[in-house]
């Protein structure tokens, strides 16, 4: 469908006529009085080029088309008058649509433009997949004869998950994910991005969403066969999967891929999974306030708080067995059920069913923990119970005493660590120490290295206008603003550099920590293009900082702290809260990681719980390094 848009002639697609930059050709194609175009097929009347201002954008980012367009000069040559100047898309799983059209142009002898012709968020419809993109510009007559025309291509790739490249050949060979969810409304959006960034960023695939329906787009028969796992993700009760896909994911087609269906409308293919895999579905519970999820594999109980929740029957234990119910009157309701292919046994289990929406209605340490325990049986990832522990905050106002009684226990228990070090200690505008000139501070730092650890960058002075270690540094927390510009934000990280460097500290920093986790987009864009590992959860959105596992940009891993910290003022509530934590992780069969940050200054009596109770639960502590690209 195409609508009038923003420049009189000019006919936009829906979703884009308040996103054109409009047309300012009015400005440019001087309309006069002229011959029907008739030139000789050799001789061309004009000449175009189209651009974009990258060949390879991320997901948070912005696709601007440029064009320049030239009219031969040749007297003895017609006039191009009332054209339309048409700009089509190719799209990654092959359908094209109408971006606009320019209506009545016509183009003034020997007279040649360049301008602007869109500039649109990578968020909108046209954009809305993964992969590589085609423009198509042309000039055409009303017969449609085209007198000059010129194709663009560029490439839409995830802000997350590290490219291949880092790698030696074949040391992260990823995997390829299709989710297909309902038409882009509130109800699919954010939850279908938040699952999409999650895969892309934890699970070592690449993922393309598919909208099933849509004014150019929809799910059409063969869509799923690139993909190595395919994701149904009901979202909107009011539209159920399209026959094409429901075909596809119960034919041949699927052979070898791992199938996920979440949320709504296992009522759609009752007949295919009593058939196929042993289990159908049994009833739709609304309404629900906050319950229970008691994950069977390891009797692990986690809070849900999902309204809707849809429940199965299993009606072949031989090919679906239930992984996790909730209660309801007492009588267990089988929420989670895995099965295997009738005719394809050799497979293993290849059918996952999660009755709930995982990415919406979230809770920290919440039963979306098991649906990502249970994407690692699907993806074949065994993440191991990796524990981590940073000392906070160390700078030259760090008691000797407490850091080297901290790291000397740590070393007795085989507990390796990372030290957060800030190398200038300030007050306002006061430097008061620098690591490469304070000869105490250095041989603190040093020693306790030698006990079995390793530092990150946490800023240069973690301050701006207060003290170190209580300020931020990239953030007024007064007017809740950035602090400073994209030179400020180098500055400060090459100052802290230089006392590394200076000091013969080098070798032994392995990545960067934002002071109290806050700075600007374009701080963080900084940080990540100087350190591959920033140790803190990933500031990017999507509820990320609810993954309890390293996480993916493009160029860098970030390592989350899930289990917090300490604080000085109610330490014991604050142990108590981690160790219920630790419970929940405890509970995922495939691993996490325990990671938490402690300051020396509290001493050794919290820090020995937390240790001593990880140790018992069969965690295995290792540097924050090991998780660098």
């Amino acid at each position: 469908m195409q609508r009038k848009g923003v420049s009189g002639g000019i006919r936009c697609h829906r979703q884009f006529r308040c996103l054109l930059v409009a047309f300012v050709l009015f400005t440019l194609f001087v309309s006069t009085p002229g011959l029907v175009p008739n030139a000789p097929a050799s001789v061309p009347l004009c000449a175009m080029e189209t651009w974009t201002d990258q060949a390879i954008y991320r997901t948070d980012q912005r696709v601007t088309l440029s064009m320049w367009i030239k009219a031969n000069s040749n007297p003895d040559l017609a006039q191009i008058e009332n054209t339309t100047l048409l700009i089509t898309l190719k799209q990654p799983f092959g359908q094209f649509i109408t971006l606009s059209t320019q209506n009545k142009v016509t183009l003034a002898k020997g007279r040649e433009w360049t301008v602007n012709l869109f500039s649109l968020p990578i968020n909108t419809e046209a954009f809305r997949n993964l992969g590589a993109y085609q423009t198509h510009t042309q000039l055409l007559d009303d017969r449609g004869q085209v007198f000059c025309e010129s194709f663009t291509n560029f490439e839409i790739r995830t802000a997350f998950g590290l490219q291949k490249d880092l790698f030696a050949p074949g040391a992260h060979e990823k995997t390829t994910t299709l989710i297909v969810t309902s038409r882009r409304t509130e109800l699919t959006d954010p939850f279908a991005s938040i699952l999409a960034v999650w895969l892309d960023a934890a699970y070592q695939t690449t993922t393309q969403v598919l909208y099933q329906e849509g004014l150019s787009q929809s799910y059409h028969t063969g869509d799923l066969n690139p993909f190595d796992v395919v994701i149904y993700y009901g979202l909107d009760f009011d539209q159920p999967p399209p026959s094409e896909f429901i075909a596809d994911v119960f034919s041949e087609k699927a052979r070898g891929k791992k199938i996920v269906w979440l949320g709504y409308h296992l009522d759609s293919v009752i007949s295919e999974t009593s058939a196929f895999y042993g289990f159908r579905f049994d009833r739709l519970s609304s309404g629900n306030s906050a319950t229970t999820l008691e994950y069977l594999d390891t009797d692990s109980r986690y809070t849900l708080l999902n309204p809707d929740l849809s429940f199965g029957v299993v009606q072949d234990p031989g090919l679906a067995r239930v992984r996790a119910t909730v209660a309801e009157k007492d009588s267990p309701n089988n929420l989670i059920i895995s099965a295997t292919h009738v005719d394809r046994p050799e497979e293993g289990e290849s059918f996952y069913f999660f009755g709930f929406h995982p990415t919406a209605n979230l809770l920290n340490f919440g039963a979306h923990l098991v649906f990502l325990d249970l994407l690692n049986e699907v993806y074949g990832i065994d993440r191991g119970k990796t524990a981590l522990v940073r000392l906070e905050d160390i700078s030259a106002n760090t008691r000797e005493e407490d850091l080297l009684g901290i790291t000397g226990y740590l070393r007795d228990q085989g507990v390796p660590f990372t030290l957060a070090l800030i190398p200038i200690f300030a007050t306002g505008d006061t430097v008061v120490s620098r690591l490469s000139e304070d000869q105490q501070f250095r041989r603190m730092v040093k020693n306790a290295l030698l006990d079995g650890g390793e530092f990150v960058l946490h800023g240069a002075t973690h301050q701006f206008d207060g003290v170190t270690g209580i300020d931020f540094e990239f953030w007024d927390e007064v007017r809740d603003t950035p602090v400073g510009d994209e030179a400020f934000v180098r500055q400060r990280v090459a100052d802290g550099l230089i006392e590394i460097s200076f000091s013969g500290l080098e070798s032994q920093l392995v990545g960067w920590e934002t002071p109290h986790y806050k700075a600007a987009p374009d701080a963080y864009e900084v940080f990540e293009e100087l350190f591959s590992l920033i140790y803190e959860p990933n500031p990017w959105g999507y509820n990320l900082d609810l993954v309890p596992y390293a996480t993916e940009r493009t160029n860098t891993v970030y390592v989350p702290t899930p289990l917090g910290f300490i604080p000085a003022d109610h330490a014991q509530q604050a142990l108590q809260t981690m160790l219920g934590y630790i419970e929940k992780l405890d509970g995922l069969q495939y691993g996490a990681l325990a990671s938490f940050f402690y300051h020396p200054f509290l001493g050794l009596d919290n820090l020995k719980v937390i240790v001593e109770t990880l140790q018992q639960r069969g965690w295995t502590f290792k540097l924050a390094s090991s998780f660098s690209p």
